[in-house]
C-alpha cells in the first residue's frame, strides 16, 4: 500500500482536485492523507472504498508571517514522521513551500501541483518578483513539479526554467456527469443565456466580462448572462455589483449568490455557451463541466483556457478586451451552426483527454513512478 499525504488549504478547485483523485485512486494500491487547517471550510473526502480520507490539523495561512510559516512547519514534520508516507503532494504556493520543505528534510520523496503559479496572482510588481523567486529557487532540489495542466507544465519548463525531468503533467480531470432533472432556477431564467462561474475577484476579472455584455447588448439587445459560483466570499462583488447599474445591463445579468452544486450544474448544462474573462487558471473545472456537456466556450486567452479550447474548434480564445470579446460572443451566438458543430468538438475534447475515468490510471503511474 503506498501511502500519499496531501498538504492543503483544500478550497475550491484545490478541494475538487484532491477529492476527485482521492474517489477515484485504486483503494487497493493507494491511502491517502491530507494535512490541512482544521477551521478551512473543507470537502468531505472520502476514497474509492468510501471511507473517509483521514485529515490531520495544522495552521497554515495564506499570508506570510514567519512565525506562523515556522510553527505550521514543524507540525508538518511532526505529523508527517507520525504517519510515515511514501510520498508528499503539495497543493498550491504556501503548502508547497512548506510542505516541500518539511518532506525534503526529512528525506520523502515530494510533488508539487501549484493550480496556478502564485505569482500570476500579485496585483504588484515586488510581491509578483518575490513569488517567482521562490518557485523558481525550488528547480533545485529534488522535488518536481505535477502541473494541472499544459500550460502550467510549459510555464514551468519556459519561464520558471525547470528542467524538463523535474515537471510532470497529469491534466484536471473529472467524471461524466448526468443529470437527472431541470432545477427551479432554470424557470426563472430567460430561454436563452450564456454562463459563468466564479466569484467575482482579481483572478476572474469579471468586470471584464460586465463590460463585454454591455458592448455584446448593442447589438444583441436581450442577451443575458448568468453568474455562478459566486461564494461566500467575493471579493469584488460590490464593485461588480456597481458596475452593472451603472452600465444599465441589470436586466441582461443574473448573479446567483449561493446555488447547491445540483443546480449549478443544470443551469451550465441548460446554458448556450460558457464564457470566461480570468487572468490566469490552473486548469478550471468550471471549464471541464462545460466541456462535459458539449458547451463551446469564450475564453481569455491565458494558462488552463488554453488546454479548454482549441481556438476556432471548439470555441475561441480571446484578447482581454471587451471589444474583441463581445464581437466573439455574438459571432457565436448569431450562428448556429457554428455553435453545434463546437459543441459536438467540446464533448469531443472532454472525452478524449478530461475524462477522470480514463486518466486515472495514469496518475496512478507517475505516483508510482516516483518512488522506483
Amino acid at each position: 500500500m503506498i501511502k500519499i499525504v496531501h498538504i492543503a488549504m483544500p478550497l475550491s478547485g484545490v478541494g475538487v482536485y484532491i477529492k476527485l483523485l482521492s474517489e477515484n485512486l485504486n483503494p487497493n494500491e493507494f491511502k491517502n492523507y491530507i494535512f490541512c487547517n482544521k477551521n478551512d471550510e473543507n470537502l468531505e473526502i472520502y476514497d474509492g472504498n468510501n471511507q473517509k480520507v483521514e485529515e490531520k490539523h495544522i495552521d497554515i495561512y495564506r499570508e506570510i508571517n514567519f512565525f506562523n510559516d515556522f510553527k505550521c512547519y514543524k507540525q508538518i514534520s511532526e505529523l508527517l514522521k507520525e504517519v510515515e508516507p511514501d510520498l508528499v503532494h503539495c497543493h498550491s504556493a504556501k503548502a508547497g513551500i512548506i510542505g516541500r520543505l518539511a518532506a525534503l528534510n526529512l528525506k520523502i520523496p515530494s510533488i508539487y501541483t501549484p493550480h496556478a503559479f502564485s505569482y500570476l496572482s500579485a496585483e504588484n510588481t515586488l510581491k509578483k518578483l518575490l513569488f517567482k523567486s521562490i518557485e523558481k529557487s525550488f528547480k533545485y532540489s529534488s522535488s518536481k513539479i505535477l502541473a494541472c495542466s499544459g500550460s502550467e507544465y510549459n510555464r514551468a519548463i519556459e519561464e520558471l526554467k525547470f528542467p524538463t525531468e523535474k515537471v510532470l503533467v497529469w491534466k484536471n480531470s473529472i467524471n461524466n456527469v448526468v443529470q437527472k432533472k431541470k432545477v427551479q432556477f432554470i424557470e426563472d431564467l430567460p430561454k436563452e443565456y450564456i454562463c459563468t462561474i466564479g466569484r467575482p475577484s482579481y483572478q476572474k476579472n469579471t468586470e471584464l466580462l460586465i463590460e463585454t455584455i454591455y458592448r455584446a447588448k448593442k447589438e444583441i439587445s436581450n442577451i443575458h448572462l448568468v453568474i455562478l459560483g459566486i461564494g461566500l466570499f467575493s471579493p469584488s462583488l460590490q464593485k461588480v455589483k456597481n458596475l452593472i447599474v451603472k452600465l444599465n445591463i441589470s436586466k441582461n445579468v443574473t448573479l446567483l449568490e449561493w446555488v447547491n452544486r445540483e443546480d449549478s450544474l443544470s443551469i451550465l448544462e441548460n446554458s448556450l455557451f460558457f464564457v470566461s474573462s480570468s487572468r490566469y487558471e490552473g486548469l478550471s473545472y468550471a471549464g471541464l463541466e462545460a466541456l462535459m456537456f458539449s458547451k463551446p466556450g469564450v475564453l481569455t486567452d491565458v494558462d488552463g483556457n488554453r488546454d479548454l479550447i482549441d481556438n476556432n474548434i471548439n470555441g475561441f480564445l480571446v484578447e482581454a478586451n471587451s471589444n474583441i470579446f463581445a464581437k466573439r460572443i455574438i459571432e457565436l451566438l448569431n450562428n448556429r451552426k457554428l455553435l453545434f458543430v463546437m459543441s459536438e468538438a467540446s464533448k469531443q475534447k472532454f472525452e478524449t483527454q478530461f475524462n477522470i475515468e480514463k486518466n486515472i490510471k495514469l496518475l496512478e503511474e507517475i505516483y508510482k513512478n516516483l518512488l522506483e
